[in-house]
């Protein structure tokens, strides 16, 4: 956070012009559970109320902009007082034109609950008092300069410093550094394009090893029309993730973009790496009141997807890219600003998150698909979001295991679907169902199955107050078995 300050501080000047908005906020939330510690053997009944400040910030200056959300979270526990904390949840971009044209600071800071193993618990509520999760921050400052070289070429050069850290000592602090660096150009020939890239990279975990990882490639891209794009790739990586030593690959793929409207967007990229055969794989499509989108990717992954992700999540994109389509008129701060309202009225999350991942002590590789869609009627909102993430540690030397000791690839697969029915102009109610599974490939391995059904009546009392009541039914099934019942109600206020 200190980071992302002082990166902040110096921009008074520079943030004189523009458009900032800050919106202090307070909202009260009860939750009536009889199972507050996720027990399998002996469920305690408890009355959790929390009381949770707020800020958001989004604005933009001159050369300076900030997008900060922050809320801290008091939970009091009716009979359990012993357990009673607080916890904060951060996403947070801020970027610095330092010089003008030339070099820039880019930082970000992330407050989020994660999860130490695959095959814990998996809490239905931050209410619950669930020893499978921690608070986990992670911050990030990146300088990087860019500009046109010799008027031909346009470059880039960054470094990047981040650091995690979480509250619980079985999850091991986390420190990357990345030095990064690119040169990319035209040809004579209109259609051909060139890319020259490098990268450097150092993760040092807190318990178990140093890693270091380097990268250095070519791309040769031709566009046949506006449309259609192929590219070649070839370099070389080296990396020690599978030994003590360094050990050096030899890459080669190729790439593809395919535009055929606005509507429709498909970008490929597959490469052979040290691990096989690794791609990233990007798919989007909208129509007029609807968005689906897929992605599908193999990479290595030094932590869970949750950890430093700044975005404001699936559904919340979705929802932007429908309300922006069906109203080109307006600013991006109006469609942020519907947007957010949409979700609060229909009590939809912003995050469509259905598999958490959990933290680690070593690098994995991640074979990762997810689907998301989403469909916004009249009246009636429906969301779905399916994933499959399978992960599989890299690094030959054990060091802290937080799987259970668990050896080899882990699958964990979810899905969630929402329906959202507006009865009046101020009030709605939805209903969802979500269901996540975490297991190995090895026969008789420990497995975990969590699904839960919630109803939710949201109404308005006024343009800046919200309110809401649910229920949920939660059963856990496994390594970890359990099952939940809760009433919850929230009153939140905006200033």
């Amino acid at each position: 956070m200190s980071a992302l300050l002082l990166v902040l501080a110096g921009t008074s000047a520079a943030v004189q012009a523009g458009d900032w908005t800050i919106v202090p906020s307070i909202a009260v939330n009860e939750t009536l559970t009889n199972n507050v510690f996720l027990s399998g053997t002996d469920p305690t009944s408890d009355s959790v109320t929390g009381i949770a400040p707020g800020i958001s910030i989004d604005g933009k200056g001159d050369r300076a902009s900030l997008r900060l959300n922050y809320v801290i979270t008091q939970y009091l526990y009716a009979r359990e007082t012993q357990e009673n904390n607080h916890q904060s949840a951060l996403r947070a971009t801020g970027t610095l034109e330092a010089i003008e044209d030339w070099l820039f600071i880019d930082a970000t800071g992330t407050i989020s609950q994660q999860y130490l193993s695959a095959f814990g618990a998996v809490s239905p509520s931050s209410a619950n008092v669930d020893r499978n999760r921690t608070e986990t921050s992670s911050y990030s400052l990146s300088p990087y300069l860019k500009g046109r070289l010799l008027g031909w070429a346009d470059y880039r050069l960054r470094y990047q410093a981040a650091t995690t850290s979480s509250q619980s000592n079985l999850a091991p602090n986390l420190d990357v550094y990345t030095w990064s660096g690119g040169v990319n150009g035209a040809t004579r020939w209109n259609h051909i394009t060139w890319a020259l890239d490098a990268s450097d990279q150092k993760s040092d975990y807190e318990t178990g090893r140093d890693y270091q990882a380097s990268n250095y490639g070519v791309t040769l891209a031709y566009r046949f029309s506006p449309q259609f794009q192929v590219s070649l790739i070839g370099g070389r990586e080296s990396n020690d993730y599978v030994s003590l030593d360094q050990q050096t690959n030899y890459t080669r793929g190729f790439g593809f973009d395919w535009t055929p409207s606005q509507r429709t967007q498909l970008a490929a990229i597959v490469k052979n790496r040290f691990f096989g055969t690794g791609w990233d794989v990007n798919f989007s499509h909208r129509r007029p009141r609807s968005m689906i989108s897929f992605r599908s990717s193999k990479d290595v992954s030094l932590q869970p997807p949750g950890v430093g992700n700044t975005g404001q999540g699936s559904n919340y994109d979705n929802f932007y890219a429908i309300i922006a389509a069906t109203n080109p008129d307006l600013s991006p701060a109006e469609i942020s600003a519907q947007t957010a309202q949409l979700l609060v009225d229909r009590g939809i999350p912003a995050d469509g998150t259905v598999v958490n991942g959990y933290l680690d002590d070593r690098p994995n590789v991640q074979n990762l698909q997810q689907l998301t869609a989403a469909l916004m009627g009249a009246r009636n909102t429906v969301t779905f979001t399916a994933t499959r993430s399978e992960q599989q540690g890299l690094s030959l030397l054990n060091g802290l295991t937080n799987n259970f000791s668990t050896q080899g690839r882990i699958l964990q697969v979810g899905y969630g679907l929402i329906w959202a029915h507006q009865l009046t102009g101020l009030s709605s109610l939805s209903m969802s169902f979500n269901q996540q599974r975490s297991s190995t490939f090895v026969a008789n391995s420990p497995e975990t199955t969590t699904s839960g059904g919630y109803l939710l009546f949201s109404t308005r009392f006024s343009p800046k107050t919200t309110a809401n009541i649910g229920a949920r039914r939660v059963i856990s099934s496994g390594v970890t078995s359990y099952t939940e019942n809760a009433l919850t109600g929230a009153l939140s206020h905006s200033f």
